[in-house]
């Protein structure tokens, strides 16, 4: 009886990391172009597979899914690869961040706080050196790009926790541990894509390291403004998607009593 009853779970877990890889790779083809980046859906489908369903079909869904978007998309080993990783990545954490703090009694806006003055003092940090040194600087023996992209994105990230912190007031206690989660995965998406990109590009471009790392700065703003997009939509659709699906979702692991316990 057992074995069967696991044998259940392992198809519902496949047909549930089917279904979202097919929406991932899909919403990744809905895409506006910001330079040679682009701002989609997919992000958004991985991290809501996450919260719904849990860290192990957000991650695949979203490492299937777009991995196969840029497969058939024609995008070098490099690009599919550091795909794969981090969207396995971003997914995993979304199921797992989300399940951990429903049992935490987080202070949402503390968390908000931290993160818009890490941010705040990148900005700033960034931009003075900017003022200071011109377009390059020198830190440890290399020299780095400091374009007006890398500050205004660093700009961008810190407004991105500044409106989740305003935007946490008004929203209910689960809405708040959405918008914390998606908030964390979106930056963690980010900050691994452009990190994974210098050496990707330089192992398999024969780029130098500052042609990788201006090549990475340029690529930010289209992840930017996906992470944005995809921090509003979870956050204002997962509680009626909750609603909606908990009923097929045989193994549910959540609960609309500890979501709403600590109202």
């Amino acid at each position: 009886m057992k074995k069967s009853l696991d044998s259940k779970k392992i198809i519902h877990y496949m047909v549930l990391i089917a279904l979202f890889s097919a929406l991932s790779y899909l919403g990744t083809f809905i895409a506006i172009p910001v330079g040679i980046s682009k701002v989609h859906l997919g992000n958004f489908i991985c991290i809501l597979a996450g919260l719904l369903c849990g860290g192990l079909v957000g991650g695949c869904s979203g490492a299937i899914g777009m991995g196969l978007n840029d497969l058939t998309s024609s995008y070098g080993p490099d690009t599919i690869i550091r795909t794969v990783i981090v969207k396995f990545i971003v997914g995993f954490l979304a199921g797992f961040l989300f399940r951990l703090f429903i049992k935490k009694d987080l202070k949402v806006k503390w968390i908000f706080t931290v993160f818009l003055a890490i941010f705040l003092s990148l900005f700033v940090t960034f931009l003075t050196l900017y003022v200071k040194f011109g377009d390059s600087f020198q830190f440890m023996g290399r020299t780095f790009k400091n374009s007006i992209f890398l500050i205004v994105c660093l700009g961008i990230f810190a407004l991105l926790y500044l409106f989740s912190f305003i935007f946490s007031y008004l929203i209910k206690k689960e809405q708040q541990l959405v918008l914390l989660v998606a908030s964390i995965c979106g930056g963690v998406n980010v900050i691994l894509e452009f990190i994974i990109k210098i050496p990707f590009k330089m192992l398999f471009a024969s780029m130098t390291f500052e042609q990788a790392y201006a090549y990475a700065i340029t690529s930010l703003p289209g992840a930017l403004f996906t992470t944005i997009l995809t921090v509003v939509f979870v956050t204002l659709t997962f509680i009626p998607l909750y609603l909606a699906t908990r009923k097929i979702n045989r193994y549910n692991d959540l609960s609309l009593e500890d979501l709403s316990s600590k109202n």
